[in-house]
């Protein structure tokens, strides 16, 4: 017994969250409320607790657990999968119907442009590969570290000009990208070339792929975030109990509630975006309109290429 009251008390010695009520308002619609200063409870003038009015109900809202948070990225990565694989091989599901629709509208030459865009950061990376395998750049981590030492002393922009080795860094390093941005070109081209002399059928699949990693990865962002609302919200009076049953049952919940709930639980974790940097996450994001001409770009460092 006294361990259970020592591992409560070591809990609520690193709670943080706070109090959400759901009421009515003086002119009787639904209405939620979170305590005051984002965390805490409800008090008075003089800090003591204000009990619920007319039936009001509490709840407790908190950044998810470790252990919720990897349950809920576990949930996250199976709603991926399940995404890829209907919009892959199902050809009857709505993910592969929905991906072919926005395929079908493209022109050939459009539906090219799509999949030069999708590999653009895979062309960019293998240009900085083999620009960096050449002889001249041999020490470029060096330039690299040269630089990132000015930008850290946060030095005067006019006095950084006057610098000759900074500027002789600066022009190295427009002498990369612009090598870069010619051999990326010259990919882009060969790229653009050899989907050219294939037969659309082959083009699309591609593209479909290519559209199906989006779509999954909608889908985890979509279920990771539904997961980690579920865990944040607790039962006011036992902060170790889910206050709902599942996740499915807090989804299906009124507008208000969750918008609520979101508006509580975003002083207390980061930005849902950082599930793109979690194990088994996939990075992308689309527009629902086919492009109209391809993009090209190239970083003038090597930072984002795998060694």
């Amino acid at each position: 017994m006294a361990n259970i009251k020592a591992r409560r008390l070591l809990s609520d010695l690193y709670k943080r969250g706070v109090e959400v009520r759901f009421g009515r308002g003086p002119d009787g619609t639904p209405q939620g409320s979170i305590a005051p200063k984002g965390e805490g409870c409800f008090v008075n003038d003089e800090g003591k607790p204000i009990p619920p009015q007319n039936g009001e109900i509490q709840m407790w809202v908190q950044a998810p657990s470790p252990l919720h948070r990897e349950m809920a990225l576990r949930d996250a990565q199976a709603s991926r999968a399940r995404s890829l694989v209907r919009a892959k091989r199902d050809e009857d599901s709505e993910e592969h119907l929905t991906i072919m629709a926005f395929l079908a509208d493209m022109s050939d030459e459009t539906l090219i442009d799509y999949v030069l865009i999708q590999e653009e950061q895979d062309r960019q990376n293998e240009a900085m590969r083999e620009v960096m395998a050449g002889d001249e750049w041999q020490d470029m981590a060096s330039y690299q570290d040269a630089l990132r030492q000015y930008e850290e002393d946060e030095r005067p922009q006019e006095e950084l000009d006057k610098d000759p080795e900074y500027q002789a860094l600066m022009e190295l390093d427009a002498k990369f990208g612009q090598q870069v941005r010619k051999r990326e070109s010259e990919l882009t081209d060969a790229a653009r070339q050899a989907l050219g002399m294939r037969p659309r059928a082959d083009v699309e699949k591609k593209a479909l792929d290519k559209r199906a990693e989006i779509v999954g990865t909608q889908a985890f962002m979509a279920e990771y975030e539904r997961q980690m609302l579920f865990y944040s919200v607790r039962d006011f009076d036992d902060n170790g109990v889910l206050f709902f049953e599942s996740a499915r049952q807090l989804a299906e919940a009124d507008d208000q509630i969750r918008t609520t709930i979101q508006d509580a639980m975003l002083p207390f974790i980061s930005d849902a975006a950082e599930a793109k940097n979690l194990p088994g996450a996939v990075s992308g994001s689309d527009s629902s309109e086919p492009p109209n001409a391809p993009e090209t770009s190239a970083a003038s460092t090597p930072e984002a290429v795998n060694a």
